[in-house]
């Protein structure tokens, strides 16, 4: 889930504030920005998105609201939150997540700088909220990296892991195909997959098969077309749809912005 946020480049920051109780929008449509909440103490909410999903988020819930989501919510206990609204160089494709932090000393404490110093409109609010952004995205991989998957399911899935380091781009590679070299059911290897890595295991194989498509644009020796099929696309508009969906430009314009 998270392996897109570690090169991200946050530009501007539209706002950091503290909402209090019973303020804020109920409903939203295509937000303009990314948005990183905290929730205070008490709050409970339900974000219901036009897609169908809701989030729950309660008492010291940070949560995910994507740029381009729409969605309205529902409020069962009122509470106030923190939060930043930004823009990011990258095109982040990311679901809406929640996560319940076991201390969140530091995320409540970069919230807070942020705020201070959009609500006193310092000249260094700008560069204090993108740092608290910063901060908060570190934070969050930290908290994930704790999630605990027991050993045994590491195991489960190992024979895996292994099939996707060494031939991730192999076009015939799929989830069934790695469930079955598991043993296990489609379901279940989806959701130990996920556990783990954080994405689902197409979207890990994908991020894998873009990042090697970079090192290889960026050697320069190679068109695009020669890339598209050493990592594993037979059609060059798939592979050039998947790339400009992730880098944010297509791999023509990535190869040329090399030279």
């Amino acid at each position: 889930m998270f392996e897109m946020w570690k090169d991200t480049i946050v530009t501007k920051i539209s706002i950091a504030l503290y909402v209090h109780p019973g303020s804020g929008r109920i409903a939203h449509n295509d937000r303009p920005f990314h948005g990183f909440v905290l929730n205070c103490e008490k709050g409970i909410k339900d974000y219901c998105f036009s897609d169908g999903r809701v989030m729950r988020t309660e008492g010291w819930d940070l949560f995910y609201l994507p740029k381009g989501s729409s969605y309205y919510v529902k409020t069962y206990s009122s509470d106030g939150c923190y939060a930043i609204n930004f823009n990011t160089e990258n095109d982040i494709e990311c679901e809406p997540f929640v996560l319940k932090f076991r201390n969140n000393e530091n995320l409540l404490k970069a919230f807070k700088s942020a705020e201070k110093e959009w609500r006193t409109q310092s000249e260094f609010m700008q560069i204090a909220a993108r740092k608290a952004v910063y901060d908060i995205i570190f934070q969050i991989h930290n908290e994930y990296q704790k999630t605990y998957l027991p050993d045994a399911q590491l195991k489960q899935i190992a024979p895996a892991i292994e099939k996707i380091s060494s031939e991730f781009n192999e076009n015939d590679i799929s989830v069934a195909d790695l469930a079955a070299l598991c043993g296990i059911s489609e379901a279940y290897f989806r959701r130990i997959f996920t556990a783990k890595f954080g994405v689902s295991p197409k979207e890990y194989i994908i991020s894998k098969r873009i990042g090697y498509a970079k090192q290889l644009l960026e050697i320069g020796d190679l068109t695009v077309n020669e890339t598209a099929v050493l990592c594993g696309y037979t059609e060059i508009s798939h592979f050039s749809r998947e790339f400009t969906k992730r880098v944010g430009v297509p791999p023509s314009e990535y190869k040329k912005d090399l030279l």
